[in-house]
């Protein structure tokens, strides 16, 4: 599965969950997803490729440990990451390392579980001993990590969306936000199909729900209203009280913060049901490429998706990208994405930070990681903010015929509303 001229080394601490249809449904038959073995989430199970190393890097490698959710519901964003870590370390090691030494990535599974993410953030930083954690996985299991990582006094890098909020001694958060990813596009879409009347449908977590409360507000702000709001737990297979209240709402357009699997069968049901995109517009924040394409064309036509990543981003650093990435990994099953860019843009901040502050010693590189400027990422230029936040561009995508996702609108270095005061 890993290959290139690096070292990767996957710890695999859960089985894949019930939710396999949706893997299978990414990698179109893939004999991979089929013979994925089930593994004791207390026992280790590692594989190791060593390839060719520069020859000006020197000394013991810098640990960068991914900890993501590679099963259980949100296991379909699992793949992309583990596929551009090889790319990340690549062209760090290229550009010569981190003070000359060589980057070794360490992937661990939250199995989109907080109980198992704490195992494997124990783990990482334990027995591993990673000199920083990039964590692209969900709220819950980002409240069970944090605080090891604080008392191990580790960097640990939020990379994924979420609800804003977060301030702590050790981390910095570069997903999209809500002030980001809601308040200028929510107005855009309501001038775009003329809807009005709103359903917010999210998991039962932090995101969802203190998304959906900022999300009143730039919807009652524009000029709309929320007619319906439902939560439903992870693993959700079942929507048909969902969509038959949604129907009865007489919402047009819907906010649908629904994680991974939860959201394929969602959209999928809703369909069956009769209250498809073409009857209720979507603004999705969460539906990346993986997601959609599992969904379908016949049933993502016409999307509208906001996120601060997607593949036909017109820039060069992405397009060597992507073009790197087809070449080694099938884009058809796990193509690049939002979360996966976060990652390696994330890995190139830390990359960045240790090398400007000649060590890894965590202060150090947290004082340089504060107001730091990047202008080659795959999103374009990007800086950290004050609230250890990122400014980056949105871009709303809607999902085309063909499920192609083409750019409409771009809202460029969309600064976040947030604040940390340490």
């Amino acid at each position: 599965m890993y290959k290139g001229s690096y070292s990767t080394r996957m710890r695999i601490l859960a089985a894949a969950s019930a939710m396999g249809f949706m893997m299978a449904a990414c990698s179109s038959g893939s004999s991979e997803a089929e013979n994925t073995e089930e593994t004791d989430p207390t026992t280790e199970s590692s594989t190791e490729t060593e390839g060719t190393q520069s020859p000006e890097l020197s000394g013991d490698s810098v640990k960068i440990g991914i900890l993501f959710s590679n099963s259980g519901p949100a296991g379909v964003f699992g793949p992309p990451t583990a596929n551009i870590s090889e790319l990340l370390v690549e062209d760090i090691n290229g550009a010569g390392g981190i003070n000359g030494r060589p980057v070794e990535v360490v992937l661990a599974d939250d199995a989109s579980d907080p109980e198992v993410g704490r195992q494997a953030m124990e783990q990482l930083l334990d027995s591993d001993q990673v000199d920083v954690v990039i964590g692209t996985h969900s709220s819950a299991t980002r409240e069970a990590v944090k605080p090891l990582a604080e008392a191990a006094n580790i960097p640990y890098i939020y990379a994924a969306l979420y609800e804003g909020g977060e301030c702590s001694s050790v981390m910095f958060n570069t997903g999209e936000v809500p002030s980001q990813q809601l308040k200028p596009t929510i107005p855009w879409v309501m001038e775009q199909t003329g809807g009005k009347k709103w359903f917010l449908l999210g998991n039962d977590y932090a995101w969802p729900q203190k998304s959906f409360e900022l999300a009143r507000e730039y919807i009652e702000e524009s000029g709309g209203e929320v007619v319906g709001e439902q939560y439903v737990p992870l693993g959700t297979e079942d929507f048909s009280s969902i969509v038959q209240e949604i129907s009865d709402s007489e919402a047009d357009l819907l906010l649908p913060a629904l994680v991974g699997g939860d959201a394929i069968a969602f959209e999928t049901q809703a369909v069956d049901f009769g209250i498809g995109q073409d009857e209720i517009a979507r603004l999705a924040n969460i539906y990346e490429e993986n997601v959609l394409a599992a969904m379908g064309p016949e049933v993502t036509d016409g999307m509208y998706v906001s996120l601060g990543y997607f593949k036909e981003l017109n820039n060069e650093v992405n397009q060597d990208i992507v073009e790197r990435y087809s070449g080694q990994f099938d884009m058809s099953t796990a193509p690049i994405a939002t979360f996966s860019s976060h990652i390696y843009d994330a890995a190139t901040l830390y990359a960045d930070a240790a090398n400007a502050a000649e060590t890894t010693e965590t202060e150090a590189v947290l004082e340089a990681m504060q107001g730091r400027e990047i202008k080659q990422t795959l999103n374009g230029d990007v800086a950290i903010t004050e609230s250890r936040h990122l400014t980056q561009s949105i871009h709303v995508a809607q999902v085309q015929e063909d499920g192609s996702q083409e750019i409409v609108e771009t809202f460029p270095a969309v600064v976040p509303e947030e604040t940390c005061e340490l």
